[in-house]
């Protein structure tokens, strides 16, 4: 009797910890379709406190994990420059920041520029591809950048082939 206890106490906390990873997964956007749209930005123009890194695209993870230390409330944003199909994973460029207002932000943007966060405006563009992932945990970093940049390089192509024709 008590060997049936332990083996069902034992296979629901195996299935409970089954569950809470799929929770988890999910809820960090592993399940998340990936909708990429053409369309010109809504903004005159965007300003922007960043880091720039060079590298793997993993490493942007961890500022965004800073980003969160400065503001949890205000969106991030991150521009991956090269395709991870054509250039090396040491070469490949990006910024990662977060998106302030001059006016109302002064405090977060002067703490960031302290910590070697850099500032830039980001231009209205006549057409922007763009995608959005959630931010849910840390994981989530780790999660779009292996799904997001080959659906961007597919998208891309595809659109550009489509031109062509």
């Amino acid at each position: 009797m008590l060997i049936t206890i332990l083996i069902i106490a034992i296979g629901l906390t195996f299935l409970s910890l089954i569950v809470t990873i799929i929770w988890l997964l999910k809820v960090s956007g592993l399940f998340t379709p990936i909708k990429i749209k053409i369309s010109q930005p809504s903004f005159e123009f965007l300003t922007i406190v960043y880091k720039f890194q060079q590298g793997d695209y993993s490493k942007s993870a961890d500022i965004f994990k800073d980003i969160l230390n400065y503001s949890p409330s205000h969106s991030t944003i991150a521009i991956y420059y090269d395709s991870p199909d054509i250039v090396p994973v040491e070469q490949r460029r990006f910024i990662v920041g977060v998106i302030v207002d001059e006016t109302k932000d002064q405090e977060i943007i002067e703490r960031m520029k302290t910590d070697d966060y850099q500032i830039f405006k980001l231009p209205k563009s006549v057409q922007s591809v763009y995608t959005t992932f959630p931010f849910s945990s840390v994981f989530s970093v780790s999660i779009a950048n292996m799904r997001v940049p080959s659906y961007l390089t597919e998208f891309i192509q595809v659109t550009y082939l489509l031109d062509e024709q």
